[in-house]
């Protein structure tokens, strides 16, 4: 047997197969209350950009433009660049950027991204920290942000129960079509990672109650049941995601 394949090559292969025969890399992604949890993204990033006056934003791992296209019909004109190391992921976030004249999608690497100290007002991005060697990552996000400039991600919670078993019992993350070297984060600790970095006024914040496979006809009453469950201590500490907000 040969050496196991380097993780990049591993979270290739993986992206470039799901979208292949899905052209989603997520199964959340496919389902009605997946979607709206994606356009509640994209408002939430829409919200914290409306401190810059004409934005240029940096989506990392934007695989097939789950969170591309939501974020583009929230501020059509936005000067966004999108990136993934996905190669057949990003021929199908292409396809769907495409309408949008200020936005470009490209193949890219989050370690070593081709471009400019400063380059950007924001570096965003859905459910990709916990795919990646967090402190190179975080310091090369520090690089291409241009001082007072925004980070801004969501990310599984590893409070929230079932994140918890799927990213530390294998099996079910593969079902649940993990990749073997993805984890999640405690909100505490990746916080202080932010501040270590050389962020300020981080925000690591639980969020999200909605699962994705809540029926169409009861995303309204669980919407609204969970906002309720944002804002009670201790029970939003078990949400699904967090908000990662920083500033550089």
């Amino acid at each position: 047997m040969g050496p196991r394949p380097g993780r990049e090559q591993l979270e290739r292969e993986h992206f470039d197969r799901l979208a292949e025969q899905t052209e989603e890399i997520w199964w959340g992604s496919t389902t009605e209350a997946g979607r709206q949890r994606l356009r509640r993204r994209a408002h939430l990033i829409a919200a914290a950009l409306e401190r810059f006056q004409d934005p240029r934003v940096l989506e990392v791992g934007c695989g097939t433009g789950a969170l591309t296209l939501p974020l583009l019909e929230e501020r059509p004109a936005l000067r966004l660049c999108a990136f993934d190391i996905s190669p057949r992921s990003i021929e199908v976030a292409a396809g769907r950027a495409a309408p949008f004249a200020n936005a470009k999608v490209r193949i890219g690497n989050a370690l070593d991204f081709d471009a400019e100290d400063g380059a950007f007002d924001a570096v965003v991005g859905n459910s990709v920290l916990h795919h990646l060697p967090l402190e190179p990552f975080v310091a090369e996000a520090h690089r291409l942000l241009r001082p007072g400039g925004l980070l801004w991600f969501s990310e599984p919670n590893m409070l929230n129960p079932q994140i918890a078993v799927e990213k530390n019992v294998k099996p079910i993350g593969r079902l649940l079509q993990n990749t073997p070297d993805e984890t999640a984060f405690l909100r505490w600790p990746l916080a202080t990672r932010l501040r270590r970095a050389g962020f300020s006024r981080v925000e690591v914040r639980p969020y999200d109650f909605l699962h994705p496979i809540v029926p169409a006809s009861l995303i309204g009453a669980v919407s609204k049941l969970g906002a309720l469950f944002e804002l009670l201590p201790l029970v939003r500490e078990i949400s699904g995601s967090l908000i990662v907000h920083a500033i550089k």
